[in-house]
């Protein structure tokens, strides 16, 4: 019997190595975690102490995978709401993700954030002469997560200060 409780440490030191390694490289939900420690074929029980643990030592914090995924996801154009979604999909822990939310909509500005886009997408704004090319920014924008009205005042206000 001492030699399987030997074993089974054994197990969930490695484990949690694993573990401590996989959130070395960025952060993880517990979700996620999970998921990459079942595929290293380590048990149920196992895998449920190793989280207990990291959890313990704040290693492993809903809070913040939430508010690195946010940031993340906004530095790349897409809305505070559109990145929520996108950490919900991944399995985020909703009442964190409803702080972080309310945290980045705060400090978010649509129009700006959008227009950013559009100037990096499109310096010389060639979509007001092309059709294709505006129906093109306009889905890429609203893929992002932007509401059509901003997308429609930021297109068309970067006409009227061009002209001048």
């Amino acid at each position: 019997m001492p030699q399987k409780t030997d074993a089974v440490k054994k197990e969930q030191q490695e484990a949690y190595k694993s573990a401590v390694r996989i959130l070395g490289i960025r952060e993880h939900n517990e979700h996620e975690l999970r998921e990459k420690l079942k595929t290293k074929a380590y048990d149920d029980i196992i895998i449920d102490g190793v989280i207990e643990e990291l959890k313990q030592y704040d290693y492993l914090s809903e809070a913040r995978y939430v508010e690195t995924f946010l940031r993340s996801r906004l530095k790349k154009g897409e809305t505070p709401w559109f990145a929520a979604q996108k950490a919900k999909q991944r399995g985020a822990e909703a009442q964190a993700l409803k702080l972080a939310l309310e945290a980045a909509e705060q400090s978010f500005d649509a129009w700006a954030a959008c227009k950013d886009i559009l100037d990096k997408r499109d310096p010389m704004r060639l979509y007001k002469q092309d059709k294709r090319l505006w129906q093109r920014q306009m889905r890429y924008l609203q893929n992002k997560g932007y509401d059509l009205n901003i997308i429609l005042q930021v297109m068309n206000d970067a006409e009227n200060n061009e002209d001048e």
